[in-house]
This record gives structure tokens, C-alpha cells and sequence, in this order.
């Protein structure tokens, strides 16, 4: 399986609102800063927070339950939602 990155940088309030989202749906990703990375910075920098699999970016910005919920569903990924 393709694990999941979630592209970050310090200081951004909607990064912290990305990994708040998807630890409460016990979505597996890896959290990887861009700063100081010329490249990622170059290719996310502006945009993120952004979640990719595989080179694939999957979301960008703001990430509402909602909307992983429906990319969960579109996906098939292999994460509950919770308990029970």
C-alpha cells in the first residue's frame, strides 16, 4: 500500500487543522515540512497543507471531514472512521 504524505510547513494554522482531520478518521499519512527543501517548496509551498499518494495530489487546503470522507469513499483507503 501507498502510504499517504502530508506535505506541512510550521506556523500554518490550516496544516494543523489537516492533521487534526485525519487523526480523527485514524488516516495513516506521513507528515514531511517543505521548508528548506527547495523542491517541495517549489512544487507545495504555497498551497499547503496537501495530502498526495503516490506523486497523485488528493487534497489541497482546507480538509473537512466531509471531504476525506468522500475521498475515502472514492478511494477504497483502507481506514475506519472510528471506533465501532
Amino acid at each position: 500500500m501507498t502510504s499517504d504524505v502530508l506535505y506541512t510547513r510550521p506556523g500554518c494554522h490550516l496544516c494543523e487543522d489537516a492533521e487534526a482531520a485525519l487523526g480523527a478518521l485514524n488516516w495513516p499519512y506521513l507528515r514531511t515540512d517543505v521548508s528548506g527543501n527547495e523542491d517541495l517548496e517549489r512544487l507545495y509551498g504555497w498551497d499547503v497543507p496537501v495530502l498526495v499518494r503516490g506523486g497523485e495530489v488528493l487534497l489541497k487546503g482546507v480538509f473537512s471531514r466531509a471531504r476525506l470522507l468522500r475521498l475515502r469513499d472514492i478511494s477504497n483507503s483502507p481506514f475506519s472512521d472510528g471506533p465501532g
